[in-house]
């Protein structure tokens, strides 16, 4: 008998004990085509918009563990017995040195960048002409930047070199920036124009002056989101589609049920992104029967939908997410590039 009261204390001490994981589970799921607190998630003027009509559905993982939320050994147990769980080392999500806060920043401005590129990848597909600038975002403090540049600023040329405004425009700047022991740095700032010299400073080991980057937009319609608490860059080819749908006559969907993932660029091109099983399993309980997965992710989705009322379409391109979607909505879906048989695009 106290063998036995031992043996079961000791197990539930183990059970008890602390681990350095998180616990990926499905998290909230919203269909762009509504509204959220009373707004259109997504909201366009500028241009005639069009009717959309079911749910396309973009999809989150929700995260238990991190800075300040123990994960227990009977917690990450109990999660690697359950298909729609993922246990993963903390490390992974939350480096030693970061804080829950600056995550929770880094998602939200990965957020914002995912809807500029979601609207600029839309103004592509439908050929619509935009223009982008790199630009400060943010202005970091006790650094050479203070008080010489702005978060706004529209960076023009550096070290006499014109910038373009795109990734290979803010990556000229971080290479001038390490390789001078100054810098002259050419903005527009509102209607001025202004001219700033900066001395970089080493920080980790890297020269820097001391600001974050973006591309900034002008786009021919404006696009509003209404997205609040939810973060990361995963929802961007959903944003895009919504938007094309919205800008085009006829309800691509056809009022079929469309979920779906991938982080998107500018010129339509989609990325895998993290967490295909969770999204697929929250998906499957919101009741889409068409999941829209990058090519990367397809092994994990499909495995993820074994078993589910779902079926799982690869893309690799906005073009070809909205050829599929339209072929979903006319119910011509023999030659669908599933994550099983490939297919035509």
């Amino acid at each position: 008998m106290v063998s036995g009261l031992l043996t079961y204390a000791l197990v539930l001490a183990a059970a008890l004990v602390p681990v350095p994981y998180l616990i990926e589970v499905p998290g909230p799921v919203l269909n762009t085509f509504g509204s959220q607190d009373g707004k259109d998630v997504i909201a366009i003027s500028g241009a005639r918009t069009y009717p959309t009509q079911g749910s396309l559905d973009m999809l989150t993982v929700g995260v238990s563990g991190g800075p300040g939320r123990t994960v227990f050994a009977s917690q990450a147990l109990g999660a690697v017995l359950k298909r729609a769980q993922t246990v993963i080392p903390t490390e992974s999500y939350y480096p030693l040195t970061t804080t829950r806060d600056e995550v929770a920043s880094e998602n939200a401005a990965q957020m914002a960048g995912s809807q500029d590129t979601a609207t600029a990848a839309a103004m592509t597909e439908l050929k619509k002409p935009y223009t982008s600038q790199i630009a400060v975002s943010e202005v970091l403090p006790d650094t050479p930047a203070v008080g010489k540049l702005r978060a706004g600023d529209r960076i023009t040329a550096v070290n006499g070199t014109k910038i373009t405004g795109d990734d290979a425009g803010a990556q000229a700047v971080q290479d001038a920036v390490r390789a001078s022991a100054t810098v002259t740095v050419d903005y527009r700032r509102g209607s001025e124009r202004g001219s700033a010299t900066l001395t970089p400073r080493e920080a980790d080991g890297q020269k820097a002056i001391g600001v974050r980057l973006a591309q900034q937009y002008d786009f021919p319609v404006r696009v509003t989101y209404n997205v609040s608490g939810i973060g990361g860059p995963s929802a961007g080819t959903i944003f895009a589609l919504t938007i094309v749908d919205k800008l085009t006559p006829g309800a691509m969907t056809g009022g079929v049920p469309i979920a779906g993932t991938g982080e998107i660029s500018p010129d339509g091109t989609v990325s895998p992104i993290g967490g295909a099983r969770q999204k697929v399993a929250a998906a499957a309980e919101r009741g889409a029967k068409y999941f829209l997965a990058p090519k990367d992710n397809c092994a994990e989705a499909q495995e993820a939908a074994q078993g589910e009322d779902i079926t799982v379409v690869r893309i690799d391109t906005l073009h070809s997410a909205r050829t599929s979607v339209e072929r979903i909505g006319k119910h011509d879906t023999d030659s669908l590039p599933t994550c099983t048989s490939g297919g035509a695009q």
